[in-house]
């Protein structure tokens, strides 16, 4: 088996902005320098990737926002969600926020479902969820 240094494979706008966001999070919550340095490197790619390839407008700039605001609701709710596993709380609490990540993760497909088509995206994330 070959060992990749790239690899290169083709993925949505919303995609895209969906990991830049999420690695913005990261970057700023996290402690460990190596784990800084790590994250640091792929966002300035998946940054570099996005000047290059893809045209930003007002619209889709505020669905970024949105969805960094969603992706950090989700990086809270995990952080509860293991709080509560630390201390065996499972009741009321941990129930609530382990509900919310569906929640969260339905409007999050929203909005990079909206990030694709105004962006013309080539490709796009299909769900296939019941409703609740």
């Amino acid at each position: 088996m070959n060992s990749a240094n790239k690899i290169f494979a083709e993925i949505s706008v919303g995609e895209l902005l969906d990991k830049i966001s999420i690695l913005e999070i990261k970057q700023k919550n996290l402690d460990d320098k190596e784990k800084i340095k790590t994250v640091s490197k792929e966002l300035e790619s998946l940054n570099s990737t996005l000047k290059k390839d893809v045209h930003i407008t007002h619209e889709i700039k505020l669905l970024y926002e949105d969805l960094k605001k969603i992706n950090t609701k989700l990086w809270n709710i995990e952080d509860g969600k293991r709080n509560c596993e630390r201390h065996g709380d499972f009741g009321e609490s941990f129930i609530q926020l382990a509900r919310s990540v569906y929640i969260e993760n339905d409007q999050r497909a929203n909005i990079k479902n909206k990030i694709n088509k105004l962006s013309g995206s080539n490709i796009s994330e299909v769900k296939s969820y019941d409703k609740y």
